[in-house]
C-alpha cells in the first residue's frame, strides 16, 4: 500500500507507476439480484443522478439509499479497474440503478500520474465524472503507458515549477492532452483544469483527511454506511456485505 505523496516532493520521487495494494483481484460472477433490487420498467434509473459530495467525492444514485457504498479510488490501480469493470456489469445495474444502494467514488492518489488523471476526470464536473472515470479505466494502457516512458531527461525540468504546473507539464509530457483530445476535452480546457493550484490544494486536503479518518493507505478501500470494511477489495468480496446490509 502507498501513503500520501507529498504534491511538492512528488516529481523528485520515482517515475515508475506505484502499484495499488497488493490483495489479489479477482473477477467476480454475477451475483443474483437480491428481490428489492426488482423494478417495473417505469421506476426510476438512479446512476444517471451524479453529485460532488462534500467530502470531494462524486456519489451516483439515490441519496436517501439504504446502503451507501464508498470506495477510495485510483486510477492507476488495476484492482480498482477491475472492480470498474465489475461495477459496470453488476453493481450499478442491479444495485444503484434501482435506488437501493448509492456508490461515491472519492480519488485517492498513489502517484503523481494520478493527480493528472483525477483533474481530468473533474475537469467537466460531477455530471461527466463517470464518463471520464470509465474512459481512463477502460483505455488505462493507452493513457498511463507513455508517463512509463519519460526518462528522466523529461521530468527534470518541470521541477522548478510551481506544483500545479509540475501537474501541467508532466501531463503534456506524457500526452494526456492528446488522449482528452480524441475524446472531446478542448486543449485550452484540458490546460486550465491541469494547472488550477486550487483542486490540487484541494484534492491534497481531502486525501489527508482520508488518511486521518478512515487509515485509508491503499486502493480500492471500502466503506459501508459509513464503516471501513476490512478485507473486501473487489466485488466478489463486497456484494456479499452489501446483500446483509439490505
Amino acid at each position: 500500500m502507498t501513503n500520501m505523496l507529498k504534491v511538492s516532493l512528488l516529481l523528485a520521487a520515482t517515475l515508475a507507476v506505484a502499484a495499488c495494494d497488493s490483495g489479489t483481484s479477482t473477477a467476480a460472477p454475477a451475483g443474483k439480484a437480491a428481490d428489492a433490487a426488482k423494478s417495473s420498467p417505469a421506476a426510476r434509473d438512479w446512476t444517471q443522478t451524479v453529485v460532488e459530495t462534500p467530502e470531494g467525492g462524486y456519489r451516483m444514485g439515490n441519496p436517501d439509499a439504504k446502503v451507501k457504498v464508498v470506495e477510495f479510488a485510483s486510477f492507476t490501480c488495476s484492482h480498482c479497474r477491475d472492480f470498474h469493470k465489475e461495477a459496470e456489469t453488476t453493481f450499478k445495474p442491479t444495485y444503484v440503478k434501482t435506488g437501493q444502494v448509492s456508490y461515491e467514488y472519492r480519488p485517492f492518489m498513489l502517484n503523481v500520474y494520478d493527480f493528472a488523471a483525477v483533474k481530468l476526470a473533474t475537469c467537466e464536473g460531477p455530471s461527466r465524472f463517470f464518463t471520464w472515470a470509465n474512459e481512463l479505466y477502460t483505455h488505462s494502457d493507452a493513457w498511463i503507458t507513455p508517463f512509463t516512458k519519460l526518462t528522466e531527461a523529461d521530468v527534470a525540468p518541470l521541477r522548478a515549477l510551481p506544483p500545479g504546473e509540475q501537474i501541467k507539464g508532466l501531463a503534456t509530457a506524457g500526452q494526456l492532452h492528446e488522449f482528452a483530445k480524441t475524446r472531446g476535452l478542448p486543449r485550452a480546457k484540458f490546460d486550465g483544469c491541469m494547472s488550477d493550484q486550487k483542486t490540487l490544494d484541494t484534492l491534497t486536503a481531502r486525501q489527508q483527511a482520508a488518511v486521518d479518518k478512515f487509515q485509508v493507505q491503499g486502493t480500492p478501500t471500502f466503506l459501508l454506511n459509513g464503516k471501513k470494511l476490512e478485507g473486501v477489495a473487489n466485488w466478489a468480496t463486497l456484494e456479499p456485505k452489501l446483500k446483509e446490509a439490505l
